[in-house]
């Protein structure tokens, strides 16, 4: 898995959502419970979860790592904008400097 560069609103506001889900302060959190009710304010189909979940590496591991939410925070945003889910669009800047809009 590339290197994911963030801005600097993208790294907190991703760093508030992580903070936010890890309940137990364990540094990972399940994609259950607050994980998932996250993931579904994004309004994607199921299949575009799973899909994340899988690209992100979370479905292997079992958990999110932060590296892993916040990899999957960014495939829901590329998501929601209509565009391909595809590791290489992580870095690509063809979003800008928008976090994932409907997660707010």
């Amino acid at each position: 898995m590339e290197s994911l560069t963030l801005t600097d609103v993208e790294q907190k506001y991703y760093s508030d959502l992580f903070i936010y889900c890890d309940t137990d302060n364990t540094k990972k959190v399940a994609s259950n419970g607050r994980v998932l009710d996250l993931f579904r304010a994004a309004q994607l189909p199921s299949e575009v979860v799973l899909q994340i979940t899988e690209l992100c590496g979370a479905t292997r591991l079992g958990h999110f790592g932060r590296s892993q939410f916040y990899i999957a925070l960014k495939l829901i945003a590329i998501a929601q904008s209509g565009l391909p889910l595809r590791v290489e669009s992580l870095n690509s800047g063809i979003l800008g400097n928008v976090p994932t809009q409907s997660l707010k």
